[in-house]
C-alpha cells in the first residue's frame, strides 16, 4: 500500500510570510551598514588634509641641506633637500609647532594653523649659527663637506667655534683625508702646522716634543684610547671611520690629565646622519696595494629617531719595505638614538685586525744613511705581527632645560697582539777586522703574546647662565681612567742560538749570537727552537703587572664679559695611583697635581679674534720607574714630568667664513722629560735619562675655501727647541730629538666649472721638513767619542687628478713625485724610518 502525504496550506503561507519579513529585516540592516560606510567614506573624502612647506637657510641666506624639521609630538618629520626646502603633507587640520634640529645652528620653532579655509601653510626658517646648539658630547654626524671644520669639543669640552677657543687647534677633515687618500694617521700629519713624524710608528713630534709610546695618548672622541701607548704605538690608527683629526696645541692637562706638552691628538669618529647616504670606494696602487671602503648612513625608522652608520675598510699591501706585507680589516657600526628632543644616545663598536710584520725600521750600514735600499729590512719570512683592537664607545647627552645639560661618555678599549720578530739589539759586532765596521748587527728575538685594556668614564654638566651682563658657560665634571695588562701575557726572548755541526762523523754544538750581516743579508724560515731562551726580563714583569688608574676633577668657566671679550678659566686636580703588591706592604705609588688654565679672546673685528692663554701640563710616570729605578739605569727614582705653555695669536675667518686662518706664537717649558737612551741593561730593559727642555715658535695655518671650487690647506711652522738641562752632559744645548726648526705643507685643489671640463679637478701639494737631531748619539767608524748625527731635511711633492660624473668619482694620487730618498724620522743608526718612494693610488668611488 502506498503512503500518501497531506499538506497544511495555511501553515505554509505563515512560514513564507515569516521568511519574507526576516529577509527584509536582514536586507534593511545590510543596506543600513553599507549606507553608513558609504557616508563615512564620503565624509572622509570630503575632509581636507593639509600640507606645510618651507625653506631653511643659514645666517647668510644659504640653503641648508639635511636639517631635520620635526613636529613637536614626533608624529611627522622630514629633512630639507639640497635647496633647503621641505614638505610635510597629509596632515589633519589643526595647529602644528615645527622644530628644527641642526648640528651647529640654534634650534628654531614655528607654529602654523591648518584650517578648512587655509589647508596649506608656509614655514620658513633662517637659522643662526651657534655652538650651543651642538651636542656637548658629539653624537650627531657632521653635515659639512669641506676642508674646514667650524667647531671643536677638544678645546673646551663644549662645542665651541674654533675662533673662540683661546688656544690653537688644527683640524683635518675627512674630505681632506679622502682627497689625499690618507689611510693611516701618519698620512694626516703633513697637513698640520708644527706636527712631524718622530718615526714611522704612531709616533709624532708636536711643537718639538715627542708624542707617542710613553709620552702621548691618542684621544677617541675626547676619551683616552689604547692607541700610541705601550706596545700599541707600533701601529698608526686607520682613518676609515674618522670624521676629522684634531690637534690641540700645547698642554691639554686641565681637560684631559696627563698629556704631552706639545699637543693632544683627538680622533673624532663618524656619526650617523639623518640624511640617507651611501658610498663605496675601490682602490689599487703601488706595492701591490688593494683597498676597499664603505660608508653607509641614514635613518632606521620613519620617525628618524634611530640613525645608523656603518664604516668598513680592507687593505692588502706589500708595502715598500721588503718582507713587510700587511693586511688590515676594520668594521665600525654606529647607532644614534634620538630618544626625545632633549636626550640623545650614541653607541659604536669598532673592530680592527692587522696581520703582517712589525717593521722596526731601516738598519744603517757603516754609518752611511743611504748605503742600502730604503726597502732593506731585518725581518725574516717566519716573523709575524698580528694585532686586534676592539673598542666600544657610548655617549649620552641630556638637556634638562635651555641652560643645563648633562653629558656622559664611556670607552672600553682592548689591544691584543701576537708577535714573532727578529729585531736589532742596538749594537754592532766589530770583532772581525775583515768586515766593514758597523755592518754586522747584533739581534734579539721576541715572541710575545700580550693584551692591554684601557677603560674611560667621563661625566660632566654644562650650565649656561647670565650674571648681570656677563654670560657664563660652566663645565663641572670628573673623569676616571684605568689601564691594565692581561696577567697571562707572556714573552720569549733570545739573543743566541745553538749551532749544530758534523765533522768526521762527530756531532758538535756551540752557542752563537744572533746576528745579521748587512753586506750579505739572509732571509729564511727561522727555527726558534734552536734559540737560547733568556729568563723573563724584569721590565716585562713590570709590564704585565701594570695596573693604574687616575681620577680627574675639573671645573671650567667660559665667560663672555662683553660681546667682544671672552675669558676662559679652568682647573683640574689629578689623582694618579697604581695597584700592585711590591712585597713590602705598599700597594700603590700616588702622583697628584693641580693643573690651572686661563685664556682670553678679544674680537678685533667681526671675523678676527686675538687670543692669549696659559696652560699647565703633567705626566705621571709608570710606577716602576719610581719604585725600581735601578732596572732602568738610574740609582734614584725618576721624577714626574711637568710643563706649561704660553701662547698668543690671531684667528680669523675669511671669504664668507669659508677659510679659517691661525697665526700663533708660543713658548713651552718641560721639566723632567723622560728620554730613552737606546741602550739596554743586562736584563734587556731600556735605560732612560731625564732633561729640561724649552720650545719656542711661530705657526701659520690656512684651511678651507678661497673659492667654492678652490680648496686649500697650507701650513708653516718655525720651532726652536733646546735642551736646557740634561742628565747626559753632551745633550745640553742641543735641539730636541726629531724636532725640525722649519716645516710646512700645502694641498691645493681646484675643480673646473666650465661646461667642457665640469667635474674635472687638479690638486698639487707636498711638505718639507728641515734636518732633525737623532734621539741617541752614534759612534764614529774610527771609534772616537760618540757624537750627534742628524736626519737630513727633505721636500716631497704630490699631485692628484679628480673626475666626478653623476654618482661616480675617480681620482689618482701620485706621491713623492720626484722619488726623493728621505727619512721621516727615527732613533739612531739601528732604527731609521725611511719615507716611501714614488707611489700612486687609483680610486673609483660610487655614491648613492
Amino acid at each position: 500500500m502506498k503512503a500518501i502525504a497531506y499538506t497544511d496550506n495555511s501553515s505554509i503561507s505563515y512560514k513564507l510570510c515569516c521568511a519574507s519579513r526576516l529577509a527584509n529585516l536582514q536586507l534593511t540592516r545590510v543596506l543600513s551598514i553599507w549606507s553608513l560606510l558609504l557616508l563615512l567614506t564620503i565624509t572622509a573624502s570630503a575632509q581636507t588634509l593639509g600640507v606645510i612647506t618651507g625653506h631653511v637657510a643659514g645666517p647668510s641666506g644659504q640653503a641648508l641641506e639635511g636639517i631635520s624639521v620635526v613636529e613637536q609630538t614626533g608624529q611627522f618629520a622630514t629633512l630639507t633637500d639640497a635647496q633647503g626646502r621641505f614638505t610635510l603633507d597629509k596632515l589633519p587640520l589643526g595647529s602644528y609647532t615645527l622644530i628644527t634640529r641642526s648640528l651647529g645652528h640654534q634650534e628654531a620653532r614655528r607654529t602654523v594653523l591648518l584650517s578648512a579655509d587655509s589647508p596649506s601653510a608656509i614655514a620658513d626658517f633662517k637659522l643662526t649659527t651657534s655652538s650651543n646648539a651642538i651636542q656637548e658630547v658629539e653624537v650627531l654626524g657632521r653635515q659639512e663637506t669641506t676642508y674646514k671644520s667650524d667647531y671643536s669639543l677638544v678645546g673646551t669640552r663644549t662645542s665651541t667655534d674654533l675662533i673662540d677657543v683661546p688656544q690653537s687647534i688644527s683640524t683635518v677633515t675627512k674630505e681632506l683625508m679622502d682627497d689625499r687618500q690618507a689611510y693611516r694617521l701618519t698620512d694626516v700629519v703633513k697637513n698640520v702646522a708644527g706636527v712631524a713624524q718622530y718615526s714611522h710608528y704612531d709616533d709624532f713630534t708636536i711643537r718639538g716634543f715627542r708624542n707617542g709610546y710613553e709620552s702621548g695618548f691618542r684621544l677617541l672622541n675626547g676619551l683616552r684610547s689604547g692607541f700610541s701607548y705601550g706596545n700599541a704605538f707600533t701601529q698608526a690608527p686607520l682613518t676609515v671611520n674618522l670624521e676629522r683629526v684634531e690637534v690641540l696645541k700645547g698642554p691639554g692637562a686641565a681637560l684631559f690629565g696627563d698629556i704631552n706638552p706639545g699637543g693632544t691628538i683627538n680622533m673624532v669618529t663618524k656619526k650617523p646622519l639623518a640624511t640617507e647616504r651611501k658610498a663605496m670606494t675601490f682602490s689599487t696602487g703601488s706595492f701591490n696595494t688593494m683597498r676597499a671602503t664603505a660608508d653607509f648612513t641614514g635613518p632606521l625608522t620613519d620617525k628618524q629617531n634611530v640613525l645608523y652608520r656603518v664604516n668598513a675598510g680592507y687593505e692588502k699591501s706589500n708595502t715598500f719595505r721588503d718582507v713587510n706585507d700587511t693586511r688590515t680589516l676594520m668594521l665600525a657600526p654606529t647607532v644614534t638614538f634620538l630618544v626625545t628632543d632633549k636626550t640623545t644616545l650614541n653607541a659604536e663598536l669598532v673592530y680592527t685586525h692587522s696581520d703582517g710584520f712589525l717593521d722596526r725600521g731601516l738598519p744603517i750600514k757603516s754609518n752611511d744613511l743611504f748605503a742600502v735600499s730604503r726597502s732593506f729590512t731585518l725581518s725574516q719570512p717566519s716573523d709575524y705581527f698580528r694585532t686586534t683592537t676592539y673598542y666600544l664607545n657610548a655617549s649620552l647627552n641630556h638637556k634638562f632645560n635651555n641652560w643645563l645639560s648633562f653629558n656622559a661618555s664611556y670607552l672600553d678599549f682592548t689591544y691584543n697582539e701576537n708577535l714573532s720578530e727578529h729585531r736589532t739589539l742596538n749594537s754592532y759586532d766589530n770583532s772581525d777586522p775583515t768586515k766593514p765596521r758597523n755592518s754586522i748587527m747584533n739581534l734579539r728575538y721576541f715572541d710575545r703574546r700580550a693584551e692591554e685594556y684601557t677603560k674611560n668614564l667621563s661625566a660632566y654638566f654644562v650650565a649656561n647662565r647670565t650674571t648681570g651682563s656677563v654670560v657664563h658657560k660652566v663645565v663641572i665634571g670628573a673623569d676616571y681612567i684605568r689601564f691594565n695588562t692581561d696577567r697571562e701575557s707572556a714573552m720569549f726572548e733570545a739573543r743566541q742560538r745553538v749551532v749544530t755541526s758534523v765533522a768526521n762523523g762527530v756531532v758538535s754544538q756551540r752557542v752563537a749570537p744572533l746576528q745579521f750581516d748587512l753586506n750579505s743579508p739572509s732571509y729564511e724560515i727561522r727555527d726558534p727552537s734552536t734559540y737560547v731562551r733568556r729568563p723573563t726580563p724584569a721590565f716585562f714583569t713590570d709590564y704585565i703587572n701594570s695596573i693604574y688608574h687616575t681620577t680627574g676633577l675639573y671645573v671650567q668657566d667660559q665667560v663672555e664679559v662683553t660681546p667682544r671679550l671672552g675669558v676662559l678659566l679652568g682647573a683640574r686636580y689629578e689623582l694618579f695611583a697604581d695597584e700592585r703588591d711590591y712585597g713590602d706592604g705598599s700597594t700603590n705609588i700616588p702622583q697628584t697635581k693641580f693643573l690651572p688654565r686661563a685664556g682670553l679672546t678679544y674680537a678685533l673685528r667681526e671675523n678676527l679674534n686675538y687670543f692669549a692663554s696659559y696652560s699647565a701640563g703633567f705626566r705621571p710616570l709608570r710606577p716602576e720607574l719610581i719604585r725600581f729605578p735601578e732596572r732602568y739605569g738610574r740609582s734614584e727614582p725618576f721624577s714626574p714630568e711637568t710643563s706649561y705653555q704660553l701662547e698668543t695669536g690671531l684667528k680669523g675667518e675669511f671669504f664668507d667664513r669659508a677659510l679659517f686662518a691661525t697665526v700663533a706664537a708660543y713658548q713651552i717649558e718641560r721639566h723632567n722629560q723622560l728620554v730613552n737612551t737606546g741602550s739596554l741593561t743586562a736584563a734587556g730593559a731600556a735605560i732612560y735619562r731625564q732633561n729640561q727642555a724649552r720650545s719656542r715658535g711661530v705657526e701659520v695655518e690656512l684651511t678651507g675655501n678661497i673659492l667654492p671650487n678652490f680648496s686649500l690647506n697650507a701650513n708653516y711652522a718655525f720651532n726652536h727647541t733646546e735642551v736646557v738641562e740634561a742628565d747626559l752632559a753632551a745633550e745640553k744645548g742641543q735641539p730636541l730629538a726629531n724636532a725640525p726648526q722649519n716645516s710646512g705643507g700645502l694641498w691645493a685643489k681646484y675643480t673646473f666649472l666650465t661646461p667642457t671640463l665640469r667635474g674635472l679637478g687638479l690638486a698639487v701639494g707636498g711638505n718639507f721638513v728641515a734636518r732633525r737631531r737623532f734621539e741617541n748619539q752614534v759612534t764614529p767608524l774610527d771609534g772616537g767619542p760618540d757624537q750627534w748625527a742628524y736626519w737630513p731635511g727633505y721636500a716631497v711633492a704630490d699631485v692628484a687628478l679628480f673626475y666626478t660624473v653623476n654618482h661616480f668619482n675617480f681620482h689618482v694620487n701620485l706621491n713623492n713625485l720626484f722619488d726623493k730618498y728621505y727619512f721621516v724620522g727615527g732613533y739612531d743608526y739601528f732604527r731609521a724610518s725611511p719615507g716611501a718612494p714614488r707611489n700612486y693610488m687609483v680610486t673609483l668611488g660610487y655614491s648613492f
